[in-house]
């Protein structure tokens, strides 16, 4: 299979294998899309998210100003794109995060990468729909908490882009990700995060891992927070020794 042709598999075909309502939808209709890999590096690295972001924007009740209001699909998995919210221009934080957080600090670059989430659709927060909320918009709940069967779901279609991508490494972001490639516990999931490298049989070829905290833990501040100290003194160093391809 082709990227292309995979790509226009999984845009038509994601949804329904997953179990994904095809009916729910962003506030004033916008459509809900699958969001494909679009940065697609052979051969190299490979990096897994859990989910995609979308673009929020501020949106007026009354004299009330409501902020964050997801509203459409980011153009690609962790983005770098730059839009206006209403109120300010903004880039997507999960684009930004992968490129200073992640990549910058183990020493991989962006065109290097084949760039890909685990679950392939936005999911609601309660929060998210909250806000829908205010704005009379009540046809569907958070979907948020369906991550894990959504994720068991996906496998698959990871698996095909593995086998697409042939690469060296594939660095997994955030518990909820390697929980799911590795069939253990979140609590067990911490235990890989330690930027080595993790082995796993995919489809009968055994794939180098390195398992990474999710970005946004990264960007908390520190002090009861002993990720982000962790991740530069020990984490980053090891994975940017280990990740090396030709």
């Amino acid at each position: 299979m082709t990227i292309k042709e995979y790509q226009q598999y999984c845009f038509e075909n994601y949804k329904e294998k997953i179990g994904y309502p095809e009916k729910c939808k962003f506030l004033f209709g916008n459509p809900i899309n699958v969001l494909v890999p679009i940065e697609t590096a052979l051969n190299k690295v490979m990096i897994v998210g859990a989910y995609p972001s979308a673009k929020f924007f501020t949106l007026k009740s009354g004299t009330e100003k409501i902020t964050d209001v997801p509203l459409s699909d980011n153009d690609s998995p962790f983005s770098n794109e730059m839009y206006f919210d209403g109120s300010r221009v903004r880039t997507i934080p999960s684009g930004k995060e992968l490129n200073e957080v992640i990549l910058e600090k183990i020493g991989v670059k962006r065109e290097d990468c084949w760039i890909t989430d685990l679950v392939k659709v936005f999911l609601f927060k309660v929060g998210h729909i909250n806000r829908y909320n205010i704005f009379g918009k009540y046809d569907f709940q958070e979907n948020r908490s369906k991550f894990s069967g959504y994720a068991e779901k996906s496998m698959g279609f990871l698996e095909m882009e593995i086998e697409i991508a042939n690469p060296f490494v594939i660095v997994l972001l955030g518990l909820e990700v390697v929980s799911c490639i590795f069939d253990i516990s979140s609590e067990d999931a911490k235990r890989y995060l330690t930027g080595n490298i993790e082995k796993k049989i995919i489809n009968n070829v055994e794939r180098n891992f390195i398992c990474l905290p999710h970005p946004g833990i990264l960007m908390k501040p520190a002090g009861k927070n002993p990720w982000p100290q962790f991740f530069n003194d020990k984490i980053a160093p090891n994975a940017k020794k280990k990740h090396k391809y030709a």
